[in-house]
């Protein structure tokens, strides 16, 4: 038989799936079942910011019955009392004889003398800053974000062991039900420290639910599903975000708020019975009766027909590609790793990327954080920035396959860092607003765009290996974004500041990657660095067939 002709015959997991439908009753039940935790860990990854808000607050008094006298403080320049410091009382006015008397009059204070408070007045009472008795401890209320953020230095290891190990049902089941878990405890806790250590488990062993859901999702259609799923993802978890703050703004206590959105995801459980396994990774294993099966009650369940035979050469193609890898396995840890190693060509792009991922995180979070630090309502301005991203997320799938990957990333970066180095000689009012929520579209823009440019950056062999370093190191940048609010003691527009400079750095280092744009992913060391070579995807194309044929045809390439 030719061989040519059977390779046109031979039928893939995806002609089965483009027979079933990208979006049949099938596969609408199941991203209705995934698309929920994608909701919750939209919300739990926002919640800290609203846990540990900064309330309104000053001194308390004990002078005065009068806990708001307006001459007990100094006064800020827009007009509200110091939170941190008061007027010491003078030395021969604090005996306790004199203390039965009327001791709260203008001068008995010593307005020359600013003092720090020994106890403070609270007059709101929705965070843990006045449970936990946190007044002008800002450190603490950010250490809250940090310890957040840290957590995924464990969980996107972990959630990618239990995924590729164990399934991906479970691993999504896992993840959410530890975030559930962890996260009522949470609203229990006693003290500050109890808080700190659960807000550090919850994300250290629920935090990869989302890869989790996007991993599977991805695995149940076909590629022309794919570009609609993300977006679907995207829009979940932003509603996620509108969803905690709106909740915040209305319950008005952490603790009730930490009840009402965590206890949802241990019903997550019940998914061990109700979510549909991904058929791919069922093949991976060898388990081909049951990736068949899940095939077969899409089919039925969709009321459509696939030919019988169908199933059974996909099964074999799944049989034959196990076998190879098992073959594979010695080789390509003797002698790829060892090659990827040796390359700067690799170890440039390692380091492009995971700058540009410090850079995305540090930038993405510290601009929804420092949102609420904003004048107006601190509800509002978070919602508008986290709503920015939905038009983002449209404009990177109409503008990466029209003009290019590296040509889009990169003018995203320069203009966040244009926008925001501008942004602190902007004067404050509608203009102000825009350039904020200017520098967030374009941080969204290049965050979610960088996800796809880098995969295509790396050869295929180690590429899941390359973005988990990358993913990983780019944590860094979430992890201190909760500290930046700190840097506007020192000036006012620091933070914004430090955002630009690292966003126009990154615009810079993008030039330094090659166009990715409607070229075949790189399968071999040699194609990757190709890319840099700018080897056209015909003539690389070219080269492969002449070395399978060995027709002897000269196939290089004039650089």
């Amino acid at each position: 038989m030719d061989p040519e002709k059977s390779r046109e015959t031979e039928v893939t997991v995806d002609d089965i799936l483009h027979i079933l439908g990208p979006f049949g009753k099938f596969n609408v039940l199941n991203y209705f079942l995934i698309l929920f935790p994608v909701l919750l860990a939209g919300m739990y990854s926002s919640v800290y910011n609203f846990e540990a808000m900064d309330l309104k607050y000053r001194c308390a008094i004990p002078e005065c019955v009068d806990q708001e006298a307006n001459f007990t403080a100094p006064y800020l320049e827009d007009g509200s009392p110091a939170k941190c410091l008061r007027y010491a009382p003078f030395m021969n006015f604090t005996s306790n004889e004199n203390k039965l008397n009327d001791t709260c009059a203008p001068h008995f204070f010593d307005t020359s003398t600013e003092v720090k408070c020994d106890s403070y007045i609270y007059f709101e009472e929705h965070s843990i800053v006045k449970e936990f008795n946190l007044g002008c401890q800002d450190w603490k209320r950010s250490l809250v974000g940090t310890v957040h953020n840290a957590g995924f230095f464990i969980s996107i290891p972990l959630t990618g062991l239990i995924s590729d190990r164990y399934g991906r049902r479970l691993a999504l089941v896992f993840a959410s039900v530890a975030n559930g878990i962890f996260g009522v405890i949470r609203a229990f806790s006693l003290n500050y420290e109890m808080f700190i250590v659960l807000e550090f488990l919850e994300p250290a062993l629920g935090g990869g639910v989302y890869t989790a859901c996007f991993v599977l999702a991805l695995e149940l259609v076909g590629p022309k599903g794919r570009v609609f799923a993300s977006l679907l993802f995207n829009t979940m978890f932003i509603l996620g975000g509108v969803t905690v703050t709106l909740l915040s703004w209305w319950l008005q206590s952490w603790r009730y708020l930490l009840l009402v959105i965590y206890i949802p995801a241990i019903l997550v459980f019940f998914y061990l019975w109700s979510l549909t396994e991904s058929f791919r990774w069922l093949f991976s294993k060898g388990r081909y009766e049951e990736g068949l099966n899940v095939l077969s009650r899409c089919e039925k369940f969709n009321n459509v027909r696939v030919p019988k035979d169908h199933y059974d050469q996909v099964e074999k193609q799944a049989m034959k590609q196990r076998d190879a890898r098992k073959c594979e396995v010695i080789a390509t840890n003797r002698s790829t790793f060892k090659q990827l190693l040796m390359s700067p060509m690799i170890w440039k792009r390692l380091f492009t990327c995971s700058f540009l991922w410090t850079t995305s995180t540090l930038v993405y979070y510290g601009l929804s954080i420092n949102a609420i630090e904003l004048s107006g309502n601190s509800y509002l301005n978070y919602i508008v920035v986290i709503i920015i991203e939905a038009p983002a997320n449209v404009c990177k799938l109409i503008c990466l396959d029209r003009f290019g990957r590296k040509k889009v990333i990169a003018i995203a970066y320069f203009l966040t860092g244009i926008i925001l180095i501008n942004y602190g000689f902007i004067p404050g009012g509608n203009w102000s607003t825009a350039f904020y929520l200017g520098g967030k579209f374009f941080i969204t823009l290049a965050y979610n765009s960088l996800y796809i440019f880098a995969a295509e950056v790396f050869p295929t062999n180690y590429r899941t290996t390359l973005l988990a370093i990358c993913s990983t190191i780019g944590r860094i940048g979430s992890a201190v974004a909760p500290q930046t609010p700190l840097l506007s003691r020192f000036y006012e527009f620091l933070p914004t500041l430090l955002f630009g400079i690292m966003s126009a750095l990154s615009g810079f280092l993008v030039l330094t990657l090659p166009e990715t744009n409607n070229q075949k992913l790189p399968d071999s060391l040699k194609e990757a660095q190709d890319q840099d070579r700018k080897v056209p995807t015909d003539e690389i194309e070219k080269e492969r067939n002449t070395d399978e044929t060995g027709s002897g045809i000269d196939t290089k390439t004039t650089l």
